[in-house]
């Protein structure tokens, strides 16, 4: 699997999760996958607000560790 493949695989399993807490636990944090690319395996701790705002300002989720050059694929739709 390509690093952007990747990176539009955990995206999409990220917005299922946040899913779920919206609508189960609004106020809880949840695990969230790294979308860097890299098979880094991080998961990143966020609010679904958290998350949400990310996701409005186009930007993915990514580890404090995963620095550097961006490897997401252009979002689709």
């Amino acid at each position: 699997m390509s690093p952007g493949q990747r990176s539009l695989l955990f995206r999409e399993v990220n917005d299922r999760i946040y899913d779920l807490l919206e609508s189960g636990e609004p106020d809880l944090p949840g695990e969230f996958l790294c979308e860097c690319g890299r098979e880094c395996g991080r998961r990143v701790e966020l609010l679904p607000a958290e998350f949400a705002s990310l996701r409005g300002a186009g930007e993915p989720v990514r580890s404090a560790e995963c620095e550097g050059p961006r490897l997401l694929a252009p979002a689709l739709g």
